[in-house]
């Protein structure tokens, strides 16, 4: 199959479909009544696993708002924005986080998880991005850890995959910051370019097959 590049139709929250590389945290804690079950610490990234499981199973089941009920306290706020890029850039990023990429969420996303889950992507993985692991990081990841004013905070994407696939939809800009996990996704789309930073290079008007800046994958299906 030749390479190409999938697009997931929530282009302000996703970066599509792409490759599932290096080592993931899947499945890695558990749940249930049992008294022995690991208990994890909230910046944990499993912690993300066993809330996207949980999105997984509502997707199944086709439970529209309970996804929404897991998605929405992972939403950044304006202040914790601002706290997390400083005041001018998390300022002038709060309009678009908060119109296109909290309300883009809230609007399509449970409709787009429970189609993709029951097309059979319901395997959660959890991956760290940055700098030491460049073959899974893209280019809005490091916007994303750049921009950051608290440095060194560790950003994990999550990937929803078929089973033995490294095919996934990639939701990207995870972080554990003031006591919990926000989803920065595609803030980097509405973060002002450093002063130092020149004009982009030039390219074709993104369109549907061409709107993520996810890695190169194998098409969906033979």
């Amino acid at each position: 199959m030749t390479p190409s590049r999938l697009a997931c139709p929530l282009t302000a929250l996703c970066v599509g479909l792409g490759l599932a590389l290096a080592a993931p945290l899947t499945g890695c804690s558990e749940r249930g009544d049992d008294p022995t079950r690991v208990q994890l610490a909230p910046d944990d990234p499993r912690q993300l696993t066993e809330r996207f499981e949980r999105i997984v199973t509502a997707a199944r089941a086709g439970e529209r708002e309970a996804i929404l009920t897991l998605l929405e306290p992972l939403l950044v706020t304006r202040e914790e924005l601002v706290a997390l890029f400083g005041a001018e850039a998390g300022e002038a990023a709060w309009p678009g986080y908060s119109d296109q990429i909290a309300g883009g969420l809230r609007a399509e996303a449970a409709d787009v998880i429970i189609e993709r889950v029951k097309d059979g992507f319901d395997t959660v993985e959890i991956e760290r991005v940055g700098p030491a692991y460049p073959d899974r990081t893209t280019p809005g990841d490091t916007r994303l850890i750049e921009s950051l004013v608290p440095r060194g905070l560790a950003m994990y994407a999550v990937r929803l995959k078929r089973p033995n696939s490294n095919l996934g939809l990639r939701l990207n800009g995870f972080v554990f910051h003031g006591g919990r996990w926000r989803a920065l996704l595609k803030t980097y789309d509405h973060l002002p370019l450093p002063p130092d930073a020149g004009a982009p290079d030039a390219a074709p008007a993104p369109d549907a097959a061409s709107a993520s800046d996810a890695t190169s994958a194998p098409d969906a299906a033979p």
